[in-house]
């Protein structure tokens, strides 16, 4: 014959249940104040051009002073949509490299 398991008395495990729902709830709320302040902190975008994309560079150009021959160096531009529909870049982007003597 096999001993039989003791399990523990109703009152118990309701002592053990409500710690659990505490904890629980605590940290259902702590998630919706997270979601909130994330969305709130989302930047909203008021277009200045309506009814057309419209690319706006952050510079034209860049100097990069006296550099040695074959001396790589990189430069970056931002590219930023600043109208109301989609924009769309086609073809490869002319450069105009000027160089001294």
């Amino acid at each position: 014959m096999s001993p039989k398991k003791q399990s523990s008395p109703p009152s118990q495990r309701r002592s053990m249940v409500a710690p659990l729902l505490i904890v629980g709830g605590l940290f259902a709320i702590a998630v919706l104040i997270v979601v909130a302040i994330a969305a709130n902190q989302r930047p909203t975008f008021t277009p200045q051009v309506s009814g057309a994309p419209r690319a706006q560079i952050d510079q034209t150009q860049i100097d990069h002073g006296i550099v040695a021959f074959e001396q790589q160096v990189e430069s970056v531009f931002r590219l930023k949509n600043v109208g109301d529909r989609p924009l769309s870049i086609l073809g490869e982007p002319r450069v105009e490299l000027l160089q001294g003597c």
